[in-house]
């Protein structure tokens, strides 16, 4: 019977702070490009790029970029 009064207080306390964190984007570059281009030196900067040779059924080997944050 308690559970429900305590779920209510736990969303009414964390509401605010769900709101308040809406605008903020970590991922974010802090120099908005263009649609469509990519700020090169955000990517250097905050990602790890490892390259595979992925095989295919058909026995071609398919060249794959995986980008990691650091």
């Amino acid at each position: 019977m308690l559970l429900r009064p305590r779920i209510v207080t736990i969303l009414a306390l964390m509401l605010p702070a769900l709101l308040l964190a809406q605008g903020r984007g970590g991922g974010v570059p802090p120099v908005a490009a263009a649609p469509g281009t990519v700020n090169r030196s955000y990517v250097r900067e905050n990602f790890t790029n490892f390259q595979y040779r992925t095989p295919m059924r058909d026995g071609v080997k398919l060249f794959t970029s995986v980008y990691v944050p650091t």
